[in-house]
């Protein structure tokens, strides 16, 4: 007989919908934050994945649930994971602060050095869990895939 209860993950999603559902999000409001990874994470996700950071044009897209999305030739459509270097800006949180704070939102072209990888090469991406798991799942990432960058700047 399963027990009866919610699993962490399954609490996420509840939370995540009755967040959703308590006032739309427009594309000014950030969601629930960055996806981020050290460069050491990251170089291991690459390792894992048998890719290589390679230069990358396109731009920001910020969806109406929060998520932010890459949208170019490679992977259009998306989630973004960000050097920690990236932070969320706290007076909009539909904006990304750069390294040098430089901040960039919806339609804002960005030219970087990044590979697309799936959710699973993430760090505990296949269990779900996990918060790249529970947060690039409700993102669509386990669709479109993830673009995780190592350096990512404004091409304005």
């Amino acid at each position: 007989m399963r027990a009866r209860g919610w699993s962490a993950g399954g609490l996420m999603i509840a939370l995540l919908a009755m967040t959703a559902c308590a006032g739309s999000l427009d594309s000014s409001e950030g969601g629930f934050g960055l996806g981020e990874l050290s460069a050491e994470d990251s170089a291991e996700v690459f390792a894992s994945a048998g890719v290589a950071p390679e230069p990358m044009n396109g731009q920001l897209r910020v969806q109406d649930n929060g998520c932010f999305t890459w949208s170019g030739e490679q992977a259009d459509g998306a989630w973004i994971v960000w050097p920690e270097s990236a932070s969320l800006d706290g007076e909009n949180g539909g904006q990304v602060m750069l390294d040098g704070g430089e901040r960039v939102g919806d339609g804002s072209p960005l030219r970087g050095a990044g590979a697309v990888v799936a959710l699973e090469d993430l760090p505990g991406g296949s269990n779900p869990d996990s918060y790249f798991a529970s947060f690039g799942g409700y993102c669509g990432a386990d669709a479109a895939g993830v673009v995780v960058f190592t350096e990512v700047a404004s091409s304005r």
